[in-house]
């Protein structure tokens, strides 16, 4: 699997193969030339390889390495959307990201203490880091604002997804605290 990063990222990410090496039982060659990053899976286990690809995604796009890192778990994730994908031109990124930021970065900060994520946005992307139910819920949130929804109803959104999130992992909780049994 080939990977590429900015220029800017380059040096951050070649300090940190060598630990993901060790951690993933991956093979990870850097090639100077054409500034590429190939991850080969030891004993055909694709798996980690895609979960170290992730983290350099992650550190590329603008995460810190420790938060990056947490993408080595079987839990987390790592969505980025694309906004060039839902924009006409630079006028229209500028504004859908500054819905997305919110005024003093309000609404960002709102998706990330209602799902607990860790979001990036960055030149043409938002990146999303967290665990699968929290990312796929701030992910929806973020696609409400792209796609125009007032800012109180994904607020609203956030508000129920986040008690409907609760009651699932107490129910989890008790089912796996009665199987213990």
């Amino acid at each position: 699997m080939y990977i590429t990063v900015p220029d800017d990222k380059i040096n951050l990410v070649k300090s940190i193969l060598g630990r993901l090496e060790e951690i993933s039982n991956t093979k990870i060659e850097f090639d100077e030339k054409t500034k590429s990053i190939r991850v080969f899976p030891k004993d055909n286990n694709a798996y980690e390889a895609m979960k170290v690809v992730s983290v350099i995604k992650a550190i590329g796009i603008g995460f810190d390495v420790d938060e990056a890192m947490k993408l080595m778990r079987d839990d987390y994730v790592l969505d980025i959307i694309d906004l060039k994908d839902s924009t006409n031109g630079p006028e229209d990124m500028k504004r859908i990201k500054g819905r997305i930021i919110g005024e003093k970065g309000k609404t960002k900060k709102i998706i990330q203490e209602y799902t607990g994520v860790n979001i990036i946005i960055a030149d043409h992307y938002v990146g999303i880091l967290g665990t699968i139910e929290q990312a796929d819920i701030a992910k929806r949130a973020i696609e409400m604002l792209i796609k125009g929804k007032e800012h109180s109803t994904v607020y609203k959104y956030l508000d129920k997804a986040e008690r409907e999130l609760s009651l699932f992992n107490v129910n989890k909780a008790l089912k796996e605290g009665l199987d213990n049994t």
